[in-house]
Parts: C-alpha cells; sequence; structure tokens
C-alpha cells in the first residue's frame, strides 16, 4: 500500500534578512530565479553578485535567472536550462510569484535533458509523462505574492500560446522542499496584482472546499483561508504597508494551497485557463470572475455547504463581495477584459480541462458553461 503525505513541504515565516541568512548558508550548487526588476526592488543585486563571487571561490556552481517570465512557456525551460548548462545543481531557489516557482518546477523536472533540451523534447515528454522518472532537485519557494499556494504543490502550469494549450507538470517530487514565507517582500505588490493574487487564494480554497475529493479536514482549512482573506485582502490593498494584513494573507495563501493540493481546482479553474490564455486576463480575476455563478449551480452538491456561503453573507454573498473587493480597480466582467458575445464559444471550447472540470461537485455540459459565462459578460 503506499501513502501519500499530506504536506512534505517545511513551511517557515521569516524576515528578508533571515531569507538573505538562508541564501548565504546553502553552501551548494544553486539555481537563483530572481528577477532583476525585482532584485532591484529589494535591493539585492549587490548581495547576490556576492553569492556568486563567493560560490565561485568555493567552487560551486551558481546560476542567477534574472529574466522576468510570466506563465512559463516550453521556449522558457529550454532557455533556462541551456543558461544552466552543465553546472552541477543540487538546488533551485525560486523567489517570486507563481511562475517563477512553476519555472523552478520546470527546471527541476527536465534537467536531466537539459543538454538535449528542445521545445519539441519538452512537450513530448510531458505528453507522454516520460519526466515523472526523472530525479528531481529539490526546491526552495519563497513566494512574493499571496495567492497561487504553488510553494506546496507538486505540479505547474507550463503555457504554449503559439498553439493555445496548457500544459501541467505533475509529479510528488515537484513539491518544494522548503516554502519561506516573507511578508514583507509582499509590501511593493501593485494593488492589481494583491488584488488577483488574493482572489486566486479565496478561489483556490472556495473550490477545494466543495471539490469532489474534499473531507471535513480541508474543508476546516480552507474555510480559515477563506475568512483571513475576506477579512484582510482589501485592507491589504488601502493600505500596502499593512504588515500585519500581508502576513495574514501569506498565512490564508498557505492554508488554500495546503487545501487545494489535496483536492486540486475545479470548474472556475478550468473556464479562467482560456481566458488567461487567449485574453491575458490575470490569473486570480480569470477564476474569479465565475466564483459566484458556479457556487450557486453546486449549491446544496456538496457538504456542509451553507457554512461556506455564511462566510459572504455579511456582503450578500460572493459575488457582491467580490464587486466590493475590487470597487475603484477593476470592473469584474468579461466585457471589461475585452471579451465579447462572439468569444464565448471559443472560451467553452477549450474550458473543459481533465482533472479540473471533472472534479466540481456538478457535472457541467457546455451549454451550462455558456451560461455561466454569459450571466458575468
Amino acid at each position: 500500500m503506499s501513502y501519500n503525505m499530506f504536506c512534505s513541504t517545511e513551511i517557515a515565516f521569516g524576515t528578508k534578512k533571515e531569507l538573505l541568512s538562508l541564501l548565504a548558508s546553502l553552501n551548494q550548487n544553486i539555481v537563483l530565479i530572481l528577477s532583476k526588476s525585482a532584485a532591484v526592488r529589494w535591493e539585492l543585486d549587490e548581495f547576490i553578485r556576492t553569492l556568486k563571487c563567493e560560490a565561485e571561490a568555493q567552487g560551486l556552481g551558481f546560476t542567477w535567472l534574472s529574466s522576468k517570465v510570466s506563465n512559463p512557456t516550453p521556449h522558457d525551460v529550454v532557455a533556462a536550462l541551456e543558461q544552466i548548462g552543465s553546472q552541477a545543481v543540487e538546488a533551485i531557489v525560486a523567489v517570486g510569484g507563481g511562475s517563477a516557482i512553476d519555472l523552478a518546477k520546470a527546471i527541476s523536472a527536465f534537467i536531466d535533458m537539459r543538454n538535449r533540451a528542445t521545445v519539441e523534447s519538452i512537450i513530448d515528454s510531458i505528453d507522454n509523462g516520460s519526466y515523472v522518472s526523472n530525479c528531481f532537485t529539490d526546491i526552495i519557494a519563497v513566494p512574493t505574492t499571496a495567492g497561487t499556494g504553488s510553494e506546496v504543490t507538486q505540479w505547474a502550469t507550463i503555457w504554449d500560446k503559439d498553439q493555445g494549450v496548457k500544459y501541467s507538470i505533475d509529479a510528488p517530487g515537484l513539491q518544494p522542499r522548503l516554502a519561506l514565507i516573507v511578508p514583507e517582500l509582499t509590501v511593493s505588490l501593485p494593488p492589481a496584482i494583491s488584488l488577483s493574487t488574493g482572489l486566486d487564494a479565496v478561489c483556490q480554497a472556495i473550490e477545494a472546499y466543495w471539490s469532489k475529493h474534499t473531507n471535513p479536514l480541508v474543508q476546516e482549512i480552507a474555510f480559515r483561508a477563506i475568512e483571513l482573506i475576506v477579512a484582510n485582502l482589501r485592507a491589504a490593498v488601502d493600505q500596502p504597508e499593512n504588515l500585519k494584513a500581508r502576513e495574514l494573507l501569506c498565512v490564508a495563501s498557505v492554508l488554500a494551497g495546503l487545501a487545494f493540493a489535496k483536492t486540486r481546482t475545479t470548474a472556475c479553474h478550468s473556464i479562467s485557463y482560456p481566458l488567461s490564455m487567449f485574453f491575458d486576463v490575470p490569473h486570480g480575476f480569470a477564476v474569479a470572475l465565475t466564483i459566484d455563478a458556479v457556487s450557486k449551480v453546486n449549491e446544496g452538491r456538496y457538504p456542509n455547504d451553507k457554512r461556506l456561503m455564511a462566510a459572504f453573507d455579511g456582503y450578500g454573498g460572493i459575488g457582491r463581495w467580490i464587486d466590493e473587493v475590487c470597487s475603484g480597480l477593476v470592473t469584474m466582467r468579461l466585457s471589461s477584459f475585452g471579451v465579447s458575445q462572439c468569444d464565448l464559444g471559443r472560451i467553452v471550447k477549450h474550458a473543459f480541462t481533465t482533472g479540473r472540470m471533472d472534479n466540481n461537485p456538478v457535472n457541467l455540459t457546455r451549454h451550462d458553461v455558456h451560461r455561466i459565462l454569459e450571466s458575468v459578460l
């Protein structure tokens, strides 16, 4: 009999000073994923150059992947592997949002292919699952947004916009060994990103709560995440330097990640993928656009549904809370993101991702999804 641990990631909260101390003490061959712009913003560029010099003095490999990557593609993965080259790699440190951590997972999955990696070979390995037997490299995840939960999950998303395809890599060895949560790194986030990632986390928690694979423990974890986000998201948006609100959102993000790591997400995430793929809707907004409509379809079809809905009673429901928390920043309607009635058919066609749509407590048809999209047009 095989056993699946609830979470194999060590989770620690720390400060920027403690992050720098960790990096300085690794004494390993490492790859650092951190965009140049973020390094400047957090005044880390000089520290990183010192790290590189010290590694070279000790005969250790150090590669800094400093290009900003948003929604990594197979091309990004190949470019990263080429930059690493033949260097020995013992740990990959990803400091950034979900995209940085996704790239770290992709590097870990395909590191054995680096001398022969092409876009085609990466896609073939994903399609046939051959990467699952690879020897994975340890990942240290330092999320700088409070939302993706990628720091405690075993999967990552690779986007191929040329072909209009979203790929997932998924293996227990891709779960980070350490998640270091540094709330002060989230203080400099623009309001829209704070909002989008917070909405992503609350949707992860809601979908974990009602997933076909939920259980009482998952529901307790997910519900606490929802409570924290509902109470603190707008405060963090309006008061960026409110470190207490930032810390509580980071806690909520980890809790949501732990919850949906056990259940995976459902219809809202599945519908979100073509919205991000074809219309560049930021992921958190893309998911949140349909969460209220899907909640009404799912009502009464999963355990403890009234308790979940009660978390939003003070606002008049999920949809009204979303409108309130987004007020003055973004209008949560498809049309505000450039989607029109004639686009709905294309979205519906690409909205059925296996393992997400069929994880919803109610089995949705194409007609159902079209109707849901029309309700938020």
